[in-house]
């Protein structure tokens, strides 16, 4: 109405309560249209929240984030060096872990068809294997070298190193590249031979290559943890047995018959004592 006066009817602190439901501390409510002239019509309390969630990034279900990458490996590497990029399209590739693991189950087929000869001799089979080996040794060398330049060496969370399965790929590698060094330079007093048996382990690394693989070999180790005991009591067992056959058959099967005339023993010698 003309001539009308607003009074406030309520003053707390600087708010201030109109006649009509309207409030006002430097700003009014939303929906009420007796505010003061020159004021805004919303908080900016809620104004503010809006804007929060506006800005919160949404992530389509089944999409799994990004990884947590180093921003250096081996304090050279940045994320966005061309080197590093292509190393972790290349790991991360399926036809790269079908590479690696055709390359791991073609040096298990080596160390089976390999025969070792006394006194250091050697065979046409042999000798290509040997010369097969230098080829895995150069692919497993080459796979550490591109994981550990896409993922970090040690220092980050997600390093090549923090991966036990991992450890035990770079152990191998590392004993078969000194292995092939001691081997050229051919040292006087030192057997490659001690460390070219290591060669044994890289079928483990199928367990690295595979995860399924990893969560059976996993459960394994945490299921021989409770068996402890029964392997304990396993062994004491044995124990009792073995000393029981000691005291049973104690050197009879040391002796054999033997000629009394010629002192020389039968051509099908068996156990004569007890």
């Amino acid at each position: 109405m003309d001539g009308e006066v607003r009074v406030p009817a309520l003053q707390n602190g600087g708010a201030q309560t109109w006649e009509g439901g309207g409030t006002s501390e430097r700003g009014g409510v939303e929906g009420y249209p007796n505010c003061p002239p020159g004021y805004p019509s919303n908080p900016p309390e809620a104004t503010g929240e809006k804007a929060d969630t506006m800005k919160k990034p949404t992530r389509r279900p089944g999409v799994k984030p990004p990884p947590d990458r180093a921003k250096r490996s081996i304090y050279l590497f940045r994320l966005k060096n061309p080197i590093r990029q292509l190393f972790i399209k290349i790991t991360e590739a399926k036809w790269f872990e079908i590479i690696i693991l055709l390359t791991i189950m073609g040096t298990c087929i080596s160390l089976a068809v390999f025969t070792p000869l006394p006194n250091g001799d050697t065979n046409s089979t042999n000798d290509f294997l040997e010369e097969i080996e230098i080829i895995f040794t150069v692919i497993f060398t080459t796979e550490c070298a591109m994981r550990i330049v896409a993922l970090g060496f040690i220092a980050h969370p997600t390093a090549y190193l923090r991966n036990s399965w991992n450890i035990l790929d770079f152990t191998i590698v590392m004993i078969g590249m000194v292995s092939e060094v001691l081997a050229i330079l051919q040292i006087e007093g030192f057997d490659v031979k001690a460390l070219r048996a290591f060669r044994v382990l890289r079928p483990l690394r199928l367990i690295s290559g595979v995860p399924s693989l990893q969560i059976v070999m996993n459960a394994i180790l945490m299921a021989i943890i409770p068996l402890i005991n029964i392997a304990l009591l396993v062994l004491f067992v044995i124990i009792i047995y073995s000393i029981i056959g000691l005291e049973l058959f104690m050197g009879a099967f040391h002796k054999t018959c033997f000629d009394l005339q010629t002192g020389e023993m039968m051509e099908d010698p068996t156990p004569c004592g007890g």
